[in-house]
């Protein structure tokens, strides 16, 4: 298992008092249990602050809104970018099922994938909206730095441009430079159960300047920016 110090601050965060042994005692991947030696990647700037700032209510996030609405549509704009990436049968809403085979891919046991979930949907429906996920990176900022979600380890990022490099490689296939739509779809269906829905959602996230086509340098800043897209679309020699 991975070294995820980040993922189990997350969660002690999220928890009330009674369920924080729970899930230090279940939590797969925690860097005095799991690492004899840490990894090369192991994140320093990118771990979750912990204090006042790191959970806000909603009344601070309205105000903290209200006078900078350009870094909340920011926030939102990174979670929309998750939940497309989560969302694999593309039917607008994230299960636990969904989450479930994501997270723990990161590290996550199934007692933290279920308490992510709990806190992330709030109407208690048995789905995660996008308003649902984008409040949730409003509120939790860890999220936005987790393992498995935001940009986890993004301080490594000639580590991170290699493990794009090596995926874009391997992807475009017809050797032209550019990822198609059509090379995206292959590579995904061979491995993943993203629906053809879900891998144009996935394919509009990336093609960044909307050409028609995922070039090198768009692919390394979503590789950067998001480690759910790193762990669901392919993983290089470099991952973490």
């Amino acid at each position: 298992d991975r070294c995820q110090p980040s993922a189990l601050l997350l969660l002690l965060l999220l928890l009330p008092a009674s369920s924080v042994a729970l899930v230090v005692s279940s939590f797969k991947g925690t860097h005095k249990s799991a690492c004899a030696t840490p990894s090369p990647l192991l994140p320093h700037a990118a771990r979750p602050r912990i204090g006042a700032c790191a959970v806000m209510n909603t009344a601070d996030i309205e105000e903290i809104c209200g006078v900078m609405p350009d870094v909340c549509a920011d926030v939102e704009a990174d979670a929309d970018a998750v939940f497309t990436i989560l969302d694999v049968n593309g039917d607008g809403s994230i299960t636990l099922a969904e989450l479930q085979a994501h997270l723990a891919k990161a590290g996550y046991s199934q007692a933290a994938i279920d308490v992510v979930f709990k806190k992330l949907d709030s109407d208690a429906d048995g789905a995660i909206s996008r308003d649902e996920l984008r409040a949730g990176f409003l509120k939790y900022t860890p999220l936005r730095e987790a393992p498995g979600l935001g940009a986890y380890n993004a301080d490594f990022v000639n580590e991170i441009h290699a493990d794009a490099d090596a995926l874009f490689n391997a992807v475009d296939t017809d050797g032209s430079g550019t990822i198609s739509k059509e090379e995206l779809r292959n590579h995904l269906k061979s491995f993943s159960d993203f629906t053809f829905k879900a891998i144009g959602s996935i394919y509009k996230l990336l093609d960044v300047n909307k050409d028609g086509n995922i070039e090198r340098a768009e692919l390394r800043e979503a590789f950067v920016k998001y480690s759910a897209l790193r762990i669901a679309i392919g993983e290089g020699p470099n991952f973490k």
